[in-house]
């Protein structure tokens, strides 16, 4: 742990939120979440929100589609997606208290003064390099890396709807998985969560939630340690021969 070193100073945070452009549909539904991550860090959590490319990836995976981008201009034009919806998320008419910074100094300083850093990840992303340029890697990696590098022991995604479920059925209660090891999750594929983002937890050992949005107070009760409507995802010991499906730079332990 960083915090435990030396000359490195702990970034703090207690959770890093992944919130997903897909809860950008329903605006009001983005308010309440952005409100209850508000009232979550009064309480004492210290949050850093990583955006999701929302509105923006939608139109560049559009055009990709029937006019396929090189990598280099599809893995760009994503990130700075993220940014736009980072953006939005910290503009007064959806908050008060979120700040967009491009840099881990600034949300480190930013949660030290009570206010939620939102983080535009592609500047770090530009000169750092760390993930495949490929759609199978999207923002719920980049969201697992960016807890790694500031040793947050947890990573909830918000996303819009409440978890993982088998065989894709979200109409299906239950087949809503609750509790599922993190290299298990990887093994499934691309799910509510990308199976870069939970092979990347599994080698390092980064406890998750995916939760639905749409019923933000779930974090709270999740935070505290009680059972809710989602998917928890916990670590545990490596499994002999397991590889992380994707590349993320440091996934090797």
């Amino acid at each position: 742990m960083t915090g435990l070193m030396k000359g490195f100073t702990p970034y703090g945070f207690s959770v890093v939120v992944k919130f997903g452009g897909s809860l950008m549909r329903d605006l009001a539904v983005c308010k309440a979440a952005v409100a209850e991550l508000e009232r979550i860090s009064r309480s004492g959590h210290r949050i850093l929100v990583v955006p999701g490319g929302g509105l923006p990836d939608k139109v560049i995976e559009s055009v990709d589609a029937t006019h396929r981008l090189a990598p280099s201009t599809a893995h760009h034009a994503c990130a700075l997606a993220q940014d736009q919806t980072g953006y939005l998320l910290a503009d007064p008419a959806f908050s008060s208290e979120f700040v967009s910074c491009s840099t881990l100094g600034e949300c480190r300083t930013l949660a030290s003064q009570g206010k939620i850093p939102i983080l535009l990840p592609s500047r770090i992303l530009f000169a750092m390099d760390p993930v495949e340029w490929s759609w199978t890697i999207t923002s719920d990696a980049v969201a697992a890396w960016i807890a790694w590098v500031t040793d947050t022991p947890r990573l909830a995604i918000f996303t819009n709807v409440d978890g993982v479920y088998r065989d894709a059925a979200t109409d299906d209660p239950n087949a809503l998985i609750q509790d599922i090891a993190a290299y298990e999750l990887s093994l499934l594929g691309h799910t509510s969560i990308d199976a870069c983002a939970a092979g990347f937890m599994a080698e390092k050992r980064i406890a998750g939630c995916v939760l639905n949005g749409s019923h933000p107070r779930r974090l709270a009760d999740w935070l505290e340690g009680k059972s809710v409507t989602a998917t928890n995802i916990r670590t545990s010991q490596k499994v002999e021969g397991f590889a992380a499906p994707c590349e993320i730079s440091g996934a090797a332990s």
